[in-house]
């Protein structure tokens, strides 16, 4: 198979694993939400909130290394073994260290948790037994074994919409019997992991001291950038409104992050396939050819995801009571905020794979910082103003400012305003807007009028449907599915 056919046949089956893991997870949000309700619903938040922070503390910021290393020794050897030994050498100590921590705070803990103290133990478990499968994951990946890393990716959900569905309903309502399902998926996901990969890739035990600080100085300098990168998720602003509010308002606010980042996965994924594509042209100096996709065909992307944002603007607040429940009618309005911090950090995304190829990895970690710092002191001062409204518009704050900074350094970089391409965010903005002050009927008539509206303004500012500026894009390297349908617009507006 040649390495085109190949590099094909893994990023399908990756999309096709990442998004059925989307589908699974919007389905068992859906379960979790009638079953739970916002109040239980939260308190699930919470738990996962703790799970997350101690898989970003403690283990998250070797994944790089272990990746990395762990690909050469495969192709060296034909084993990963030592790599992975030596990642959990890396990492023993910070496990013991949260394992003591825990055990010394386990009282006032589960007080804060609201839960038992077993309840506890059994979130540490669930920590790290999905800590397992993320590492047996990037074990498939370095074994470029993408097709298994896929199946894992959608057995991981899969096990867990079985296994709440199976849960007798009078225990189906209680938050922690629920951690309990994601810890019984996570092992089931690590045996099957397990006995694909074999003994010949994990065995014999082993670890060399070159290996061990190889990784180690590696992995040391992310450490700031990963803990950092807490402080600029939900995380951190579930801690604070558990600080003003009650629990059902995270479990509002949960799910409109958990629908809003279904969402943003359409931005990952366009981020992976512009890496490569970016990565290329600057190793060859195509400049001209960069600044050509970032003028002419960019812009056709960003206006059809503003487009796809603006409806869902429209569509959720008959949408979400409708399929989650009235109850969570509340997370209506923090969904549409941080469906516009979705469009700014689609622009960051779309523009982050360029600013790598360039090697200018000192940019990213000064916006990455810098809209952390911006999302925490949003979040500090807006949540005891504005309740949940506040943390989702801290969220876009942090978005914001990241998009800001990355057009700022792209314009610096290739001359090309890019600033500009801010304005593409209008048809959301004013939907949310127009929200705001409207409902029923008239938003839905008034709605529909500013998408159409906005999309004509955008579509002349950025002369979208200018012959010649069509015919440009037919000049570059793209698939042909993209230039037939450039063809045909050509066609229609000609």
């Amino acid at each position: 198979m040649s390495e085109r056919s190949s590099f094909i046949k893994d990023f399908v089956s990756v999309s096709l694993g990442n998004y059925g893991g989307i589908v699974l997870s919007f389905t068992l949000n859906v379960i979790l939400a009638w079953r739970l309700g916002t109040e239980q619903f939260g308190r699930l938040a919470l738990l996962i909130m703790v799970v997350q922070v101690l898989a970003g503390l403690v283990a998250n910021w070797t994944m790089t290394g272990l990746i990395q290393f762990s690909a050469q020794e495969f192709a060296r050897t034909g084993s990963v073994a030592e790599t992975f030994w030596a990642r959990l050498s890396v990492i023993a100590p910070w496990l013991t260290g949260a394992g003591l921590a825990l055990a010394i705070g386990q009282e006032p803990v589960a007080s804060y948790l609201n839960v038992p103290i077993w309840g506890v133990w059994l979130v540490f478990l669930y920590f790290l037994l999905s800590s397992l499968v993320v590492t047996l994951g990037a074990v498939f990946q370095a074994c470029q074994r993408m097709d298994r890393y896929a199946v894992a990716l959608f057995l991981d959900k899969a096990v867990v919409v079985v296994a709440v569905l199976l849960l007798p309903a009078p225990y189906a309502e209680d938050a922690v019997l629920i951690i309990a399902c994601y810890a019984v998926s996570s092992l089931v996901v690590c045996v099957w992991a397990v006995t694909v990969l074999g003994s010949r890739i994990l065995l014999p035990v082993r670890t060399g001291r070159e290996t061990v600080v190889g990784l180690w100085k590696f992995s040391a300098p992310l450490i700031i950038s990963t803990w950092v990168g807490l402080v600029s998720t939900q995380w951190i602003q579930y801690v604070i409104i558990k600080q003003y509010l009650p629990l059902s308002e995270i479990g509002l606010y949960s799910l409109a992050n958990q629908v809003a980042g279904m969402v943003q996965q359409v931005t990952i994924i366009s981020s992976a396939l512009l890496l490569p594509r970016f990565s290329m042209l600057v190793a060859n100096r195509q400049h001209d050819e960069i600044r050509t996709m970032i003028e002419k065909l960019v812009p056709y992307g960003f206006m059809g995801f503003a487009l796809f944002l603006s409806a869902g603007v429209l569509l959720a607040g008959t949408g979400v009571p409708l399929i989650f429940g009235s109850a969570f009618a509340g997370a209506v309005p923090p969904l549409g905020i941080l469906l516009v911090a979705t469009m700014a950090l689609a622009l960051f995304n779309t523009f982050m794979p360029l600013i790598s190829a360039y090697g200018d990895t000192w940019s990213l970690s000064r916006i990455t910082l810098v809209s952390a710092l911006v999302n925490l002191a949003g979040a500090l001062l807006l949540i005891p103003l504005l309740g949940i409204n506040g943390a989702a518009v801290a969220t876009l704050l942090g978005h914001g400012t990241a998009a800001a900074m990355m057009l700022r350094r792209v314009q610096s970089r290739l001359g090309f305003p890019a600033l500009r391409l801010a304005a593409m965010g209008l048809p959301v903005v004013l939907m949310v807007t127009f929200a705001g002050s409207l409902e029923g009927g008239p938003f839905y008539l008034v709605g529909v009028a500013m998408m159409v509206l906005s999309s004509i303004a955008l579509g002349r500012a950025f002369k979208l449907f200018d012959q010649e500026a069509l015919r440009q894009l037919m000049r570059l390297d793209m698939p042909m599915f993209i230039k037939s349908g450039l063809k045909v617009l050509s066609e229609k507006t000609g």
